[in-house]
């Protein structure tokens, strides 16, 4: 089974309608690339709050919604999946979710991932749940028979997620990031804190760890990973593809708005030295083969 997926980037920011412009654009262009899914980063319609904006006090929230419901109907004129990041309004005073919504290719709205580990502290005042409130579920669909899920940004900190949708049967994350558009005083004091960076070549943390994360992801839980990220000023890596052994198949130009096309292959014949313990270890059995009874392996205070 084959899948095209379109990873795109683009310089995401507080206004809605340019959002909405670059992310009609990018479909239309993944159209006539031959994907069949499309992938935007995180809060890709919406545009990120603390960081691409203020906060949602006074935000525009029928001008997003309209704006939804434009790209869905795009999705459904162009025959197109995609997975696009936004915000999703709940009641109330309650913060909205940071939200990843599922469009098929007939415009339908199938599933909404809600950002399970938003940064912050504990009291809620800092980082993503200044802003936003966390989720509690998975989301898992398939698209021409390759299983697919959903995470946002920070939740590769957390591999339980991975292991989770690798139980769930999972091939394919959309895993959507927004680490771009910083200040310039912000990204200067993010690259002062790693200081010398050696074997990456990152300069902020983000750009250190998060590829890394996915690279670790993909190799650990053999899945493909589709990674966008915001291309607006001072972003700290672009878009990238990891194949299910950890290889970075493709990415695009940093800072820059485009296309990564990508081939899912179920079939393909790709490394997996985890493929013979995985399941093992996730059911809890911390080790390969078989253990021995041994008075020696039993005493580990002597040599």
């Amino acid at each position: 089974m084959k899948l095209r997926v379109a990873t795109a980037q683009f310089a995401v920011s507080a206004d809605i309608d340019a959002n909405l412009a670059a992310v009609e654009r990018l479909l239309r262009q993944a159209r006539a690339a031959g994907a069949d899914v499309v992938h935007f980063p995180e809060a890709a319609l919406s545009g990120y709050a603390g960081v691409d904006f203020e906060g949602f006090d006074g935000f525009d929230w029928p001008r997003l919604q309209a704006a939804a419901r434009r790209v869905m109907a795009l999705a459904g004129e162009l025959r197109l999946w995609m997975v696009v990041g936004s915000a999703h309004r709940l009641s109330g005073d309650h913060k909205p979710h940071n939200c990843a919504y599922v469009i098929d290719a007939s415009g339908a709205l199938v599933d909404r991932y809600d950002k399970r580990f938003c940064a912050g502290d504990p009291a809620g005042l800092t980082g993503d749940l200044a802003h936003y409130s966390s989720g509690d579920h998975f989301a898992v669909f398939d698209i021409k028979g390759v299983r697919c899920g959903v995470l946002i940004c920070h939740d590769y900190r957390y591999p339980e997620l991975y292991r989770a949708y690798h139980r769930r049967g999972a091939r394919l994350m959309f895993h959507g990031f927004h680490a771009g558009g910083l200040s310039e005083e912000r990204f200067a004091a993010m690259e002062a804190w790693v200081g010398a960076h050696h074997l990456t070549g990152g300069t902020s943390l983000p750009a250190i760890t998060m590829p890394a994360g996915m690279i670790a992801a993909a190799s650990n839980n053999n899945m493909w990973i589709s990674c966008p990220n915001s291309s607006a000023p001072r972003s700290c890596w672009p878009s990238f593809f990891v194949r299910p052994d950890g290889v970075i198949t493709g990415a695009l130009e940093p800072e820059t708005e485009g296309l990564l096309i990508s081939e899912i292959d179920l079939a393909a014949d790709i490394y997996d030295s985890t493929v013979a313990w995985r399941d093992r270890a996730i059911d809890g059995a911390l080790h390969s083969g078989d253990l021995v009874d041994d008075p020696r392996w039993k005493d580990r205070a002597t040599l």
